[in-house]
């Protein structure tokens, strides 16, 4: 009986020094990779063009993002609609970025508005606080998985 407390006292003892030391290695690499990626991204991307609605017609969109240190603020325009948003950016350890929204506001929407759901829930999705938008990189794009949204760094060579 007193090999299995010995047993028993040694892994307490290991796990005492082992789960400290995991986490502090965790948040040793996860403050390195989000200080990198923050600090990449750091400028002015924008895009513009018109969406195609479900009924045919097209609507003119313009969206506007600028990175600062790890903030994030952005604006997108579907006529009517605004959206305002701003927030932080985080990079999880396997190096993927999202936008957090801490705040945002949809202005200028109301009940006659001619748009289609699926534009109305990425208007609303992106304004919510605690919304991740996950980016993916393409060249100097980036681009918004969960809301389909496209930005080009604003000196990109293949820009209007």
């Amino acid at each position: 009986m007193t090999q299995h407390n010995e047993t028993g006292a040694a892994a307490k003892r290991m796990l005492q020094v082992m789960v400290p030391s995991a986490l502090l290695l965790w948040a040793f690499v996860a403050m390195g990779t989000s200080g990198k990626m923050a600090s990449s991204l750091d400028g002015r991307y924008s895009s513009s063009g018109h969406v195609v609605l479900k009924d045919g017609t097209s609507v003119r969109i313009s969206q506007s993002l600028v990175f600062n240190k790890g903030r994030f603020y952005s604006m997108t325009r579907n006529a009517p609609a605004i959206v305002e948003a701003s927030g932080r950016l985080e990079t999880d350890l396997l190096g993927r970025t999202s936008l957090v929204i801490e705040q945002g506001e949809v202005h200028g929407l109301d009940a006659e508005a001619q748009l289609d759901e699926e534009l109305v829930f990425n208007l609303f999705y992106g304004s919510h606080t605690g919304t991740r938008i996950t980016l993916e990189q393409i060249g100097s794009c980036l681009y918004g998985v969960e809301t389909r949204q496209v930005y080009c760094a604003d000196d990109h060579p293949h820009r209007g």
